[in-house]
């Protein structure tokens, strides 16, 4: 399986993520619109292979194990989940992990196979249309920067959570 957290956790690898997607033919096939490109598992496998970025968010999040525990976090644009499950390694009660793509199916298989399907909730939807089983969250996380600072186009999808869902004091 793929490589253990400095908690012990199981951290899937790129190459896991593009076998299960392969496996379960869902979200794998390429399309001309953003949310059906991003739910294919080259960009994410792209993704998840650059190391500098990922272990960057991974040291970030388990770096501040104390802001994260017993909080709920809300990941906008969740893709495989790998923000989600690095939240859930650092101590969060609950994780709501919002991906519009089809990699939403993909992250779910991934939580569950790796543990994480009690904590990590996967929701595939748009992050203006869901509706979560809570009135707030205490922290949002999400990897919104693409190429040029604006290619993902999630900063909009961001503030509209930080302002629906994210608590007087939340971070």
């Amino acid at each position: 399986a793929g490589a253990r957290s400095s908690g012990g956790s199981p951290v899937p690898t790129a190459a896991e993520v593009t076998c299960r997607a392969e496996d379960s033919g869902e979200g794998c096939t390429a399309g001309g619109d953003f949310f059906r490109s991003y739910g294919t598992a080259w960009v994410q496998a792209e993704m998840l292979q650059d190391d500098v970025r990922t272990s960057t968010f991974r040291d970030a999040i388990l770096g501040n194990r104390h802001l994260f525990e017993g909080k709920t976090v809300l990941d906008v644009g969740a893709g495989t989940g790998i923000l989600s499950f690095f939240a859930a390694q650092a101590g969060a009660a609950r994780v709501f992990a919002v991906e519009r793509s089809d990699m939403a199916f993909i992250a779910r298989r991934i939580a569950e196979d790796n543990g994480f399907g009690g904590l990590v909730q996967v929701i595939h939807g748009l992050m203006e249309e869901v509706v979560l089983p809570v009135d707030s969250v205490d922290i949002i996380i999400s990897e919104w920067i693409g190429t040029f600072l604006i290619h993902e186009s999630m900063l909009d999808s961001v503030i509209f959570a930080r302002d629906r869902w994210l608590a007087r004091d939340g971070i």
